[in-house]
């Protein structure tokens, strides 16, 4: 929603403008008149980017750069000459007269504007969710502390799989592997950091992960979606993928990193720490541990159940710390180990 209202209210203030500056006559209806339009193109440009174009599982996900933006292209446009259509229908120019004549100006901005929100949504899209804006407001120019929560999947067998398809097919396999995983963790705030190999690295501000227990919910969704298309697996690899999971929370620091190749870098023992869940998970036969320290400070959706491993050193760490195993089944309370 916070996005959606953004672009609203970016499309009323550009739309006016361009209205005001190009009505000939009755200034104040253009500028009344641009806005209307300018707010039903930001509503309906997000609303396409964040639910049709742009997500999990869309057909776009899947095609080329060059085809993607041609069609987000094309709809982009009509939806342009659509909204201005309507704002000239609600808000003639002359009233009562309601008369729709769109202009070869109004043609070549919708034009122009529809190719430099494609090319950004594409951009941003290539760099990584919010990435293009951080880079843009400078807001990781210089370190900066963030709490954040982290959750790390991985996929078990890889190697053998690898082995079994060769590197192309294998290739494909963890192309389509990530884009199921990603797609409920972007539907529930997450951000996708990176893809290592066959590990997907997800992020959410400390705030956001914890309301409703979000990052819990993300991960078993992510979980179910393999099982859920376990068959499509069967077909085109001869197998369905599984993965193990390590959640965890705390400080890390977040800054611009490289100069030739820019990226936001999370760096921190909190991160570290997440991998190494990861790594407990395959020495104890486990799907899915998340910290005590995590744990603490959510309540787990009904249906997750949380089983201590109390103190457990990981590798690399000289302090234990806390571990939990999560599982879908009867509720259970984790005694956090003391």
């Amino acid at each position: 929603m916070p996005r959606i209202l953004s672009f609203v209210v970016i499309g009323a203030v550009v739309g006016a403008g361009y209205s005001y500056a190009t009505t000939v006559g009755f200034p104040l209806r253009g500028l009344l008149r641009g806005a209307v339009s300018g707010v039903i193109i930001g509503a309906a440009v997000s609303w396409l980017g964040l639910f049709v174009l742009q997500a999990p599982g869309s057909p776009l996900a899947r095609t080329p750069f060059m085809v993607t933006v041609a069609v987000r292209s094309v709809v982009y446009l009509l939806v342009f000459l659509l909204a201005i259509a309507v704002g000239q229908l609600l808000v003639p120019n002359r009233p009562p007269a309601r008369v729709v004549s769109i202009s070869g100006d109004d043609i070549l901005f919708c034009f122009g504007a529809t190719f430099v929100i494609t090319f950004l949504f594409e951009v941003n899209g290539l760099l990584g969710q919010n990435v293009l804006l951080s880079f843009m407001t400078g807001r990781y120019h210089r370190p900066r502390v963030e709490q954040r929560i982290f959750l790390i999947m991985d996929m078990k067998n890889s190697t053998a799989a690898a082995e079994r398809l060769g590197e192309v097919k294998f290739h494909m396999l963890l192309n389509r592997l990530m884009t199921d995983l990603s797609g409920p963790i972007v539907l529930r705030g997450g951000q996708i950091h990176k893809y290592v190999g066959d590990e997907l690295i997800a992020t959410w501000p400390l705030a956001r992960g914890l309301k409703d227990a979000a990052c819990v919910r993300a991960c078993f969704a992510a979980r179910d979606r393999l099982v859920a298309h376990g068959a499509d697996y069967e077909r085109a690899f001869g197998m369905t993928p599984q993965v193990r999971a390590g959640l965890h929370c705390g400080p890390v620091v977040a800054g611009e990193m490289g100069s030739i190749k820019k990226e936001i870098a999370l760096l921190g023992d909190t991160l570290n720490t997440a991998a190494r869940l990861v790594d407990a998970c395959r020495d104890r036969g486990e799907s899915v541990i998340a910290s005590a320290e995590l744990l603490d400070r959510l309540k787990l959706p009904a249906g997750i159940a949380a089983r201590s491993l109390g103190l457990v050193h990981l590798r690399g760490k000289e302090q234990a710390i806390g571990l939990c195993a999560l599982a879908e089944q009867t509720p259970a309370t984790c005694l956090a180990a003391s």
